[in-house]
């Protein structure tokens, strides 16, 4: 089996990741924080460890844990007191994590959603947005830091710079960055920069977390229950992490989470990655009928691409079929930026995204069948 669908989770993990998931669960599988006991205690200060690592690779002043990106992104989104009147931006890229959550919502609260503008190659167009929210004063400005569709890492450090012009909030879809790209939340002004630990991490499902840029957190709470304090109080408490952590704390995942990354932190991925898109780039614009999406300026380890006369996702099943060879197929969750890269014919893209333990000898693989499969047709 090659796997080439490290964007929507990574695979393999290092093996620092399996130790110590197996050592948690054999070892810190207490309600952590919670009991007075030292089995307790230990697994609370690991849980602190990787709250201020993470936080010191992003320059970050706060970060909340929760299960998911998406859950990340709800909390934000419902945490902004969006009302009738407020304008939100987000950019053309984003996932559905971003979009459905300000969509939906927005069918509640009544709110104006706005898209970024892009040039011609599809990069985001700096000056019109500047002008756009000098002009909306948007309360909030969404979007995603590396496209999952393309691997285009979209300018968030210039994004930020703009928001210091206005009074509004600025929140990063970093699902497919962290770990990957250096993050400084300061020098880019993101207030809210959200991770999913089992992506460019290399940590396990279920845990994920909003990185902050400020000590104080600016977001009305929206998910209530049990902090293991002041229990006789039917308030949440009103200052602190706990405020947006009720419940029991996934010790297991967080301790696995602090060991890979650390892992990642050392490895060098992004050029690793890039290389091979490069590599793989050069053997693909070879083969006729073949369609590749190439980002603009920069990007990460994932491309797309497609075959005239092929959907996306019976190239995807031939791969897998005749080849095993894993990638991902039709729209990624992601359901503004294929009316740009006119991808609706092909039911979306074909999408190989590298990781970590890729190889060259994986794209020449790849290259062979994709080569076969144009010719077939």
């Amino acid at each position: 089996m090659i796997y080439l669908d490290n964007a929507a989770t990574t695979f393999p993990k290092p093996e620092v990741l399996y130790e110590a998931n197996d050592y948690a669960q054999r070892n810190l599988a207490f309600n952590a924080g919670r009991g007075s006991y030292k089995q307790s205690k230990i697994s609370h200060q690991y849980i602190e460890e990787c709250r201020s690592i993470l936080c010191e690779k992003a320059n970050a002043k706060n970060l909340l844990f929760s299960a998911s990106a998406t859950s990340c992104l709800n909390m934000v989104v419902a945490g902004l007191n969006l009302e009738e009147n407020d304008i939100v931006y987000h950019s053309p890229y984003d996932h559905n994590a971003i979009v459905r959550t300000l969509y939906e919502k927005s069918k509640i609260e009544h709110f104006t959603i706005k898209k970024m503008s892009l040039n011609e190659d599809l990069s985001i167009d700096l000056k019109k947005l500047s002008i756009d929210i000098i002009r909306d004063k948007p309360k909030a400005i969404f979007c995603t830091h590396v496209s999952n569709v393309t691997g285009y890492i979209l300018p968030v450090g210039e994004i930020g710079k703009l928001t210091e012009q206005i009074d509004t909030k600025f929140i990063v879809d970093g699902a497919q960055a962290f770990g990957l790209i250096n993050l400084n939340l300061q020098l880019s002004n993101i207030d809210y920069y959200v991770f999913a630990g089992h992506k460019t991490l290399y940590g396990p499902f279920g845990i994920a977390g909003i990185l902050c840029k400020d000590k104080q957190i600016d977001l009305d709470c929206v998910f209530y229950g049990g902090t293991g304090s002041d229990s006789l109080n039917v308030y949440m408490p009103q200052e602190g992490t706990s405020r947006f952590e009720p419940s029991s704390p996934n010790i297991v995942a967080i301790y696995s989470l602090l060991k890979s990354s650390q892992w990642i932190f050392e490895q060098n991925s992004l050029e690793h990655e890039k290389f091979l898109v490069d590599y793989l780039i050069k053997k693909l614009s070879l083969i006729d009928d073949l369609i590749i999406y190439i980002p603009p300026n920069d990007y990460t380890g994932i491309l797309s691409i497609n075959i005239k006369g092929y959907k996306s996702n019976e190239v995807a099943k031939i791969l897998e079929d005749d080849y095993s060879i894993l990638v991902r197929s039709d729209y990624h969750c992601s359901p503004f930026i294929h009316d740009h890269l006119k991808t609706k014919e092909f039911l979306g893209t074909v999408r190989i995204s590298f990781g970590a333990f890729s190889t060259k000898e994986d794209c020449d693989v790849l290259v062979d069948a994709l080569e076969e499969i144009a010719y077939d047709i």
